[in-house]
């Protein structure tokens, strides 16, 4: 069976803190279009609105998931995670800004925005993903109720 084509269109995940912004982009585009993507992004308007479920917030400081300012590209570096047999390890890369997405990334992938300090050093990445398996298992088809019913 011969690989699956990439799509000419990519959707990516832009994520950061509790944020996630689709993007769309062709897949010649560069890391350096995207970044301008997430630029825009990071300085609209929707970052400075209230939260509006503050009240059903968790034990939590909110000061500690508000997504920094940034006023130029070069506060921000996008990242992809690494991976060790299909799962992620907490590590991440950056991408290179010359780069293809095709070459980097598939449709569809999440990109995390790494931010810079006063320095130009670059801060860990700090994102809140959603938990993918919950703690309870899933009920079991107990044996009594396999097979073929018996008649009344």
């Amino acid at each position: 069976m011969p690989p699956r084509t990439q799509p000419k269109v990519f959707i990516l995940l832009l994520k950061t803190h509790k944020l996630t912004v689709l993007i769309t982009a062709p897949s010649t585009s560069t890391v350096d279009d995207i970044k301008v993507e997430a630029l825009d992004a990071l300085t609209s308007g929707v970052l400075a609105t209230p939260n509006p479920h503050g009240e059903y917030a968790m034990e939590e400081d909110p000061s500690d998931w508000e997504v920094p300012k940034v006023s130029s590209k070069d506060d921000f570096e996008l990242a992809k995670a690494v991976k060790e047999k299909q799962r992620p390890t907490g590590r991440y890369e950056s991408l290179d800004t010359k780069a293809q997405l095709k070459s980097v990334l598939a449709s569809w992938d999440p990109v995390f925005i790494q931010f810079k300090d006063a320095n130009g050093g670059l801060l860990p990445v700090k994102v809140s993903l959603p938990v993918v398996n919950d703690e309870e298992p899933e009920p079991t088809p107990s044996a009594a109720s396999k097979g073929k019913r018996k008649a009344d």
